[in-house]
């Protein structure tokens, strides 16, 4: 076997492989061990008609496909192995030349692109100045209060905020419909929960009345039927409630906290938010940071890992929606768009994200950040204590992908914690 290799644009490479007849015989000839099987002639078991034979009654092109499919996967990887070359994406073979004389096969190929790193230490990141508020903590202490707020029957007309406990029964042209029914149905007035003007109508009622609204479904309601009709809803009220919120004491910090006191409460509450926005200043500055090595480096991104990474995007995409019972393409049918519009709105996230991994990979081989086999049997220990089973046991549950994945996130982690330390974060 002899090759060339020329280097062509956007990253890509061609190799032109030339086979002399005997390889390619031996090809042709190792192809029709491994599928004669496949062929049935009349007068041979299964597997026993002689190559000539079979060509005979098939064609003498019969074995060439699967012997350029071995020249193609064996070669390739040679020449791959010879010029230490990484490819990206797959392939494109072609045949040249196909005669007695020999096979000539060109692949074309991605490379995968070599990163030239720019500054990566000693760069400085403003880190946003936490700092917690009165009004914040008291907002913080109001929605508890409101979460352990009760709904306490009172005697006295609905206004808005309060609960109604209700039947109803919907009607068009006099005719009750289909969904427009409930009896004991909580509704809190003002919530918006039902079509414009039901809740508004509800507002004066009391406990033990009845009253007839008059409403008018919206013009893109989804029942066709209904959608800007004119419509009855016949309304029986049972209970008014009115919302009171707990006191803020002593007594409530005991209820919704560890603490005794409203004050401990308080200052534990700040403590918390304090740490929140700690953690989103911390996150937020390192994003900065690795924007700004990313920014500093030069890297000539093949189009193939940009598109495969946009891929990516869009299967994610697609499996949280089918976690909610959503298909993707109901969704972009809904959204009034297609699969391939949403992918390329993609395209210029997916290049940041794929040049920010090679520059990453960049700085672990130059800083030679490696995983040790004492810090993965740590981690497995952790996460074997933290569910509960043997170190063992939870071997027997990790996949190879999982296991891969463990190994890299430590690897990820090690190489943060050097940024951080060389950028004084």
């Amino acid at each position: 076997m002899e090759y060339t290799k020329e280097l062509l644009a956007d990253k890509k490479v061609k190799f032109t492989i030339n086979l002399s007849s005997k390889e390619w015989e031996d090809a042709v000839e190792n192809a029709y061990n491994e599928t004669k099987n496949r062929y049935k002639v009349q007068g041979f078991r299964a597997g026993k008609a002689p190559r000539r034979v079979i060509e005979n009654a098939y064609g003498k092109a019969i074995f060439y496909d699967e012997a350029l499919n071995d020249c193609f996967y064996k070669y390739y990887n040679e020449v791959l192995n010879t010029e230490k070359i990484e490819p990206v994406g797959n392939p494109k073979l072609d045949v040249e030349k196909l005669d007695e004389k020999g096979v000539t096969l060109t692949i074309t190929t991605a490379v995968y692109p070599e990163v030239k790193l720019g500054a990566y230490k000693d760069i400085k990141i403003e880190k946003e100045d936490v700092k917690v508020t009165a009004s914040e903590v008291n907002g913080a202490i109001k929605d508890m209060q409101e979460k352990s707020a009760r709904m306490v029957k009172v005697d006295r007309p609905a206004k808005n905020g309060d609960e109604v406990i209700i039947d109803f029964v919907g009607k068009k042209d006099g005719v009750a419909f289909d969904g427009g029914t409930a009896k004991g149905y909580e509704l809190k007035l003002g919530s918006g929960a039902f079509i414009p003007g039901f809740e508004d109508q509800l507002v004066g009622i009391k406990a033990g009345e009845s009253k007839t609204i008059n409403v008018t479904f919206p013009k893109d309601y989804p029942a066709e039927e209904l959608a800007d009709k004119p419509c009855t809803f016949d309304v029986e009220c049972h209970e008014v409630r009115e919302k009171v919120l707990p006191k803020l004491d002593d007594e409530f910090a005991k209820n919704v906290s560890e603490f005794d006191t409203l004050d401990e409460y308080k200052k534990s509450v700040k403590e918390e938010i304090t740490k929140q926005k700690q953690q989103k200043a911390d996150q937020d500055a390192q994003a900065k940071l690795l924007e700004t090595i990313s920014d500093n480096a030069v890297v000539d991104i093949p189009q193939e890992m940009i598109e495969e990474q946009a891929n990516d995007f869009i299967k994610d995409f697609s499996q949280r929606l089918a976690s909610q019972g959503l298909k993707l393409d109901d969704y972009v049918k809904y959204m009034n768009t297609t699969v391939e519009k949403l992918k390329e709105s993609r395209m210029e996230d997916a290049k940041k994200t794929v040049k920010t991994r090679l520059v990453l990979e960049a700085i672990l081989k130059a800083e030679k950040i490696s995983l040790e086999k004492e810090e993965l049997d740590k981690e497995i220990e952790r996460q074997a204590k933290f569910s509960g089973v043997s170190v063992e046991e939870f071997k027997k549950t990790i996949s190879e992908p999982l296991m891969g994945q463990i190994a890299n996130n430590i690897v990820i982690n090690k190489l943060l914690d050097f940024l951080k330390k060389n950028n004084n974060l």
